[in-house]
């Protein structure tokens, strides 16, 4: 039996995480910390089936260290509390068909200004174009803006089935044939992997605060300032985004022309109700076009 993640990429900006922000000028006005926080809220958004999960696996692996210490009685305990755990998470959400059990994330984030990605980028593709791969590889491993984040899950239609089949063999003293179930059931998981690009969720968070301002009558000078400069920083986020290929090609022009129309309509102290509305939208669909992205990968190795 093979070991199965199931590797689901999506690049979505619709998650609530704070923003981190870089030590160069990829900084935008306001922006928020830290990595700690991304990670705790990360786990904070795991369906609430996680805890009765992580119960039933807790109680496959005791259920291991029994058989292996001889106590047949006591495994077999174990396994029937693991049923039980999943017995209340599928009555819970009977047409559950992963339960979460954990969730990880971590940021790759590149401090290079888009010109700097962009000469990385020819740099990499002339290095393969002379058959240079590795050399190749360690530049475009870093080309990288975003925040992973690694939600694992029980496939409920097969992991319940392995505990039970486990404490058949159990009564038969089929120990061996027990462990080796118990084994499969715990390296068969299913992995989805949610890419969140940070130019996009910065330039987002930038929106919001330049909202305000921009339907703001009568700004102060030192508020057109500000607003110029949310509005410089958005621009700098597209540019890395776009740089970082966050989207297919010209996915950034219509967000770009967009831009041009703020502007305009805030120079010189120009104000108006919504002025910012259909640049958020253009971000949303934009995040929704990338989530469509997904793929499958089958790993028998771990």
């Amino acid at each position: 039996m093979l070991n199965v993640k199931k590797t689901l990429v999506a690049l979505s900006v619709g998650l609530v995480l704070a923003v981190p922000t870089l030590a160069d000028e990829a900084n935008g006005p306001g922006a928020e910390t830290s990595t700690d926080t991304e990670q705790a809220q990360a786990r904070q958004s795991v369906d609430p089936a996680i805890t009765e999960a992580v119960n039933a696996i807790n109680e496959t692996q005791k259920a291991i260290t029994a058989l292996n210490e001889e106590r047949n009685d006591d495994a077999i305990a174990a396994l029937e509390r693991g049923i039980g755990k999943l017995e209340i998470v599928l009555a819970q959400n009977p047409r559950l068909a992963l339960a979460p059990f954990d969730v990880t994330s971590e940021i790759i984030d590149t401090s290079a200004t888009p010109e700097g990605i962009r000469q990385a980028r020819e740099h990499a593709r002339a290095l393969l174009n002379e058959g240079k791969l590795q050399a190749a590889r360690a530049i475009i491993v870093n080309l990288a803006s975003e925040v992973d984040i690694h939600t694992s899950y029980l496939p409920l239609e097969t992991y319940p089935v392995a505990l039970k089949a486990a404490a058949a063999l159990i009564k038969t003293d089929k120990v061996e044939d027990a462990k080796l179930v118990l084994s499969q059931a715990l390296n068969t998981l299913v992995v989805a992997d949610t890419i969140v690009p940070l130019p996009l969720l910065r330039a987002g968070v930038l929106i919001d605060k330049a909202r305000a301002l921009s339907e703001k009558e009568d700004r102060s000078d030192a508020e057109n300032a500000q607003l110029s400069d949310l509005l410089d920083s958005i621009d700098l986020e597209i540019a890395r985004g776009e740089e970082l290929q966050y989207g297919g090609p010209g996915a950034f022009d219509p967000i770009k022309d967009e831009m041009n129309q703020v502007r305009a309509k805030t120079d010189n102290g120009g104000f108006g109700q919504g002025i910012m509305s259909k640049l958020k939208e253009l971000f949303g669909a934009l995040a929704g076009h990338s989530s469509a992205d997904t793929k499958s990968t089958t790993d028998a190795t771990n």
